[in-house]
Protein backbone atom coordinates (compact mmCIF):
# COMPACT_ATOMS: atom_id res chain seq x y z
CA UNK A 1 0.00 0.00 0.00
CA UNK A 2 0.97 3.51 -0.87
CA UNK A 3 2.19 5.25 2.00
CA UNK A 4 0.72 9.40 1.92
CA UNK A 5 4.04 10.95 1.64
CA UNK A 6 4.51 9.08 -1.37
CA UNK A 7 2.04 9.18 -3.93
CA UNK A 8 1.02 11.71 -6.60
CA UNK A 9 -2.12 13.19 -5.83
CA UNK A 10 -3.40 14.07 -9.31
CA UNK A 11 -2.86 10.48 -10.29
CA UNK A 12 -5.13 9.20 -7.22
CA UNK A 13 -7.65 11.70 -7.97
CA UNK A 14 -7.95 10.08 -11.37
CA UNK A 15 -7.99 6.77 -10.53
CA UNK A 16 -10.51 7.61 -7.84
CA UNK A 17 -12.57 9.86 -10.39
CA UNK A 18 -12.65 7.61 -12.84
CA UNK A 19 -13.75 5.00 -10.09
CA UNK A 20 -16.93 7.28 -9.18
CA UNK A 21 -17.56 8.27 -12.32
CA UNK A 22 -17.93 4.42 -13.06
CA UNK A 23 -19.91 3.24 -9.85
CA UNK A 24 -21.67 6.19 -8.47
CA UNK A 25 -21.22 7.56 -5.17
CA UNK A 26 -23.49 5.33 -3.99
CA UNK A 27 -22.38 2.04 -4.90
CA UNK A 28 -18.65 2.75 -4.43
CA UNK A 29 -17.56 0.85 -1.69
CA UNK A 30 -15.07 1.96 1.12
CA UNK A 31 -12.61 -1.49 0.15
CA UNK A 32 -13.09 -0.41 -3.12
CA UNK A 33 -11.69 3.23 -3.18
CA UNK A 34 -8.62 1.82 -1.06
CA UNK A 35 -7.76 -0.61 -3.83
CA UNK A 36 -7.68 1.23 -6.87
CA UNK A 37 -6.45 4.61 -5.05
CA UNK A 38 -3.48 1.64 -3.60
CA UNK A 39 -3.59 3.57 -0.09
CA UNK A 40 -4.74 2.86 3.37
CA UNK A 41 -7.88 3.98 5.24
CA UNK A 42 -6.12 6.46 7.10
CA UNK A 43 -3.72 7.89 4.52
CA UNK A 44 -6.82 8.54 2.22
CA UNK A 45 -8.69 9.41 5.07
CA UNK A 46 -5.87 12.57 6.38
CA UNK A 47 -5.19 13.42 2.18
CA UNK A 48 -8.61 13.30 1.40
CA UNK A 49 -11.16 13.72 4.19
CA UNK A 50 -14.09 11.41 4.22
CA UNK A 51 -15.56 9.66 1.31
CA UNK A 52 -18.08 12.91 0.38
CA UNK A 53 -14.85 15.15 0.56
CA UNK A 54 -12.98 12.54 -1.94
CA UNK A 55 -15.74 12.63 -4.16
CA UNK A 56 -15.96 16.74 -4.15
CA UNK A 57 -12.30 16.47 -5.26
CA UNK A 58 -12.88 13.96 -7.73
CA UNK A 59 -15.94 15.98 -8.82
CA UNK A 60 -13.32 19.44 -9.06
CA UNK A 61 -10.71 17.31 -10.83
CA UNK A 62 -13.25 16.12 -13.10
CA UNK A 63 -14.12 19.59 -14.00
CA UNK A 64 -10.61 20.72 -14.25
CA UNK A 65 -9.79 18.47 -16.81
CA UNK A 66 -12.57 18.39 -18.76
CA UNK A 67 -11.90 22.70 -18.77
CA UNK A 68 -8.30 21.92 -20.07
CA UNK A 69 -9.77 19.65 -22.55
CA UNK A 70 -11.73 22.02 -23.82
CA UNK A 71 -8.78 25.48 -23.74
CA UNK A 72 -6.54 22.78 -25.66
CA UNK A 73 -9.32 22.38 -28.41
CA UNK A 74 -9.53 26.16 -28.67
CA UNK A 75 -6.45 26.60 -28.91
CA UNK A 76 -5.56 23.97 -31.12
CA UNK A 77 -7.95 26.22 -34.30
CA UNK A 78 -7.49 29.79 -35.40
CA UNK A 79 -11.82 30.37 -34.91
CA UNK A 80 -12.75 29.57 -31.54
CA UNK A 81 -16.32 28.06 -32.98
CA UNK A 82 -14.36 25.09 -34.80
CA UNK A 83 -12.38 24.62 -31.09
CA UNK A 84 -15.51 24.20 -29.44
CA UNK A 85 -17.27 22.27 -31.94
CA UNK A 86 -14.26 19.50 -31.81
CA UNK A 87 -14.65 19.63 -28.26
CA UNK A 88 -17.92 18.43 -28.62
CA UNK A 89 -17.72 15.99 -31.07
CA UNK A 90 -14.84 14.36 -28.71
CA UNK A 91 -16.76 14.67 -25.50
CA UNK A 92 -20.07 13.16 -27.08
CA UNK A 93 -19.58 10.82 -29.66
CA UNK A 94 -16.93 8.66 -28.50
CA UNK A 95 -17.47 8.86 -24.98
CA UNK A 96 -18.68 5.14 -24.53
CA UNK A 97 -15.16 3.70 -25.78
CA UNK A 98 -12.93 5.78 -23.95
CA UNK A 99 -14.62 6.98 -20.70
CA UNK A 100 -16.06 4.78 -17.62
CA UNK A 101 -19.71 6.30 -18.01
CA UNK A 102 -21.33 7.91 -20.95
CA UNK A 103 -22.97 10.44 -18.80
CA UNK A 104 -21.13 13.40 -17.79
CA UNK A 105 -20.04 12.94 -14.42
CA UNK A 106 -21.37 16.16 -13.43
CA UNK A 107 -24.89 14.76 -14.58
CA UNK A 108 -24.86 11.45 -12.98
CA UNK A 109 -24.15 12.91 -9.63
CA UNK A 110 -27.15 15.21 -10.03
CA UNK A 111 -29.18 12.20 -11.05
CA UNK A 112 -28.49 9.96 -8.43
CA UNK A 113 -28.05 11.44 -5.16
CA UNK A 114 -30.85 13.57 -3.55
CA UNK A 115 -31.29 16.15 -1.43
CA UNK A 116 -29.79 14.01 1.29
CA UNK A 117 -26.41 15.19 -0.16
CA UNK A 118 -26.91 18.59 -0.67
CA UNK A 119 -23.30 20.03 -0.59
CA UNK A 120 -22.22 17.88 -3.53
CA UNK A 121 -25.63 18.74 -5.47
CA UNK A 122 -24.33 22.55 -4.97
CA UNK A 123 -20.89 21.85 -6.03
CA UNK A 124 -22.59 20.03 -9.09
CA UNK A 125 -24.93 22.95 -9.78
CA UNK A 126 -21.99 25.07 -9.69
CA UNK A 127 -19.38 23.31 -12.24
CA UNK A 128 -22.60 23.50 -14.74
CA UNK A 129 -22.74 26.89 -14.00
CA UNK A 130 -19.44 27.48 -14.63
CA UNK A 131 -19.55 25.81 -17.81
CA UNK A 132 -22.55 27.17 -19.04
CA UNK A 133 -20.49 30.75 -18.31
CA UNK A 134 -17.45 29.07 -20.26
CA UNK A 135 -19.61 28.24 -23.22
CA UNK A 136 -21.05 31.74 -23.39
CA UNK A 137 -17.85 33.61 -23.14
CA UNK A 138 -16.49 31.44 -26.92
CA UNK A 139 -19.79 32.14 -28.09
CA UNK A 140 -19.30 36.11 -27.67
CA UNK A 141 -15.76 35.24 -29.15
CA UNK A 142 -16.94 33.34 -32.28
CA UNK A 143 -19.75 36.32 -32.62
CA UNK A 144 -16.85 38.63 -32.79
CA UNK A 145 -14.72 36.26 -35.85
CA UNK A 146 -18.08 36.23 -37.67
CA UNK A 147 -18.81 32.75 -37.14
CA UNK A 148 -22.11 32.80 -35.12
CA UNK A 149 -24.66 35.80 -35.93
CA UNK A 150 -24.23 38.62 -33.61
CA UNK A 151 -27.87 38.49 -32.98
CA UNK A 152 -27.92 35.24 -30.51
CA UNK A 153 -28.10 35.45 -27.49
CA UNK A 154 -24.56 33.97 -25.70
CA UNK A 155 -26.02 32.50 -22.63
CA UNK A 156 -29.10 31.00 -24.13
CA UNK A 157 -26.63 29.39 -26.87
CA UNK A 158 -24.42 28.38 -23.82
CA UNK A 159 -27.73 26.97 -21.75
CA UNK A 160 -28.86 24.80 -25.51
CA UNK A 161 -25.14 23.61 -26.08
CA UNK A 162 -25.74 22.21 -22.36
CA UNK A 163 -29.11 20.32 -22.91
CA UNK A 164 -27.38 19.08 -26.23
CA UNK A 165 -24.64 18.09 -24.32
CA UNK A 166 -27.01 15.75 -21.63
CA UNK A 167 -29.71 15.05 -24.36
CA UNK A 168 -27.46 13.11 -26.56
CA UNK A 169 -24.77 11.36 -24.01
CA UNK A 170 -27.80 10.52 -22.36
CA UNK A 171 -29.31 8.97 -25.55
CA UNK A 172 -26.13 7.62 -26.40
CA UNK A 173 -26.02 5.57 -23.27
CA UNK A 174 -29.60 4.44 -23.82
CA UNK A 175 -29.23 3.21 -27.51
CA UNK A 176 -25.41 2.91 -28.35
CA UNK A 177 -26.42 5.15 -31.69
CA UNK A 178 -23.12 6.62 -32.41
CA UNK A 179 -24.62 7.67 -36.17
CA UNK A 180 -27.76 9.66 -34.84
CA UNK A 181 -26.16 11.28 -32.01
CA UNK A 182 -22.93 12.72 -34.38
CA UNK A 183 -26.38 13.48 -37.13
CA UNK A 184 -28.05 15.24 -34.20
CA UNK A 185 -24.83 16.78 -32.82
CA UNK A 186 -23.70 18.49 -36.91
CA UNK A 187 -27.27 19.51 -37.08
CA UNK A 188 -27.22 21.43 -34.37
CA UNK A 189 -24.19 22.90 -35.56
CA UNK A 190 -25.07 23.74 -38.41
CA UNK A 191 -28.96 25.36 -37.35
CA UNK A 192 -27.09 27.68 -34.63
CA UNK A 193 -24.38 29.14 -37.67
CA UNK A 194 -27.53 29.73 -39.89
CA UNK A 195 -29.36 31.80 -37.18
Amino acid sequence: MANISKFDREDVLEKAKNLFWQKGFLATSTREIQTTMDMRPGSIYAAFGSKADLYHQTLIHYAHTSANELNDKIEQNEHVWDGLKQYLRGLIVPCCATVPSELCMVMRTLAELDESHQETLNIARDLLTKVEHRFANIIEQAQTQGDLSAKLDKYQVAKKIQVHIIGLRSYLKATGDTETVSQQLEEFFVQLQNQ
